[in-house]
């Protein structure tokens, strides 16, 4: 594997996820929605919190000239394993001047956070691309464009953890294999059959009771969208281990 694997995969950015802006004194420029990033890293990963994820922030305020306040957020992204760690910093005005006077922005914090998030997103690559000043050729835009509005395989994804991988034990122990053939539902219509299947799942307290309900909802399973369905294999995992470990400790009380 090639050492710019990953930054060639998340390097390329939809035109559709972005949006120009101006700022004072004439600087211009291209933005990416923060949520894209975040949808990149999915598709990448898995969910957050999963396959990837967020640490804790820290925020610190600085008094600037004139009344100003800046807040700045420092944090660290973990992905694939959470020993990979990368950092971000970001900052904002929780209090700028204007000619009316002082004014709070309460969304500060917040976009400072994601100021913070997507700055270490870029150091693996997410939307590289932009950030590299491509996007200021209109003929490369065009070609970006014409890229992602062709249909791209698919392909295997090597960072999401499939539970044959991690859990011991049959093809019955794991969810059915996702039907590409099914049309998945619209999210608004996957939205409740999700919560649903997340409850059932979370009623089960035994093995047994896992494999008859992963049996019984393979229909309902192949409907949903692959992200959603991906999230579901997590929390079958997770859930999985949950019931093991209690009945390892059933066992050892009984040992003892």
């Amino acid at each position: 594997m090639a050492n710019t694997d990953l930054w060639d995969r998340l390097g390329k950015t939809d035109p559709k996820h972005t949006k120009g802006f101006k700022r004072a004194g004439g600087f211009s420029g291209t933005a990416i929605k923060p949520i894209y990033s975040y949808r990149r890293m999915t598709e990448e990963y898995g969910p957050c919190g999963i396959g990837w994820g967020v640490g804790e922030p820290s925020f610190q305020t600085v008094p600037a000239p004139e009344g100003e306040v800046l807040v700045y957020c420092t944090v660290s992204i973990w992905h694939g394993d959470r020993a990979n760690i990368v950092f971000g910093v970001g900052g904002d005005k929780a209090v700028i001047k204007q000619s009316s006077g002082l004014r709070s922005d309460d969304e500060a914090f917040k976009k400072a956070f994601t100021d913070a998030v997507t700055n270490a997103l870029k150091l693996i690559g997410v939307a590289a691309d932009v950030h590299m000043g491509l996007f200021e050729d209109n003929k490369y835009v065009n070609e970006i464009r014409q890229e992602f509005s062709t249909p791209a395989p698919k392909r295997a994804n090597p960072h999401v953890t499939r539970p044959e991988d991690v859990l011991e034990g049959t093809d019955q122990d794991v969810l059915p294999h996702q039907n590409i053939d099914v049309a998945p539902l619209s999210k608004a219509k996957a939205n409740p059959v999700f919560k649903a299947l997340q409850d059932e799942l979370w009623q089960t307290g035994t093995l047994a009771e896992m494999e008859h309900w992963s049996f019984t909802n393979k229909d309902k399973l192949s409907q949903l969208p692959n992200d959603w369905y991906q999230m579901m294999r997590g929390i079958y995992v997770e859930h999985k281990s949950a019931i093991l470990a209690l009945e390892a400790g059933d066992d050892n009380r009984m040992a003892g």
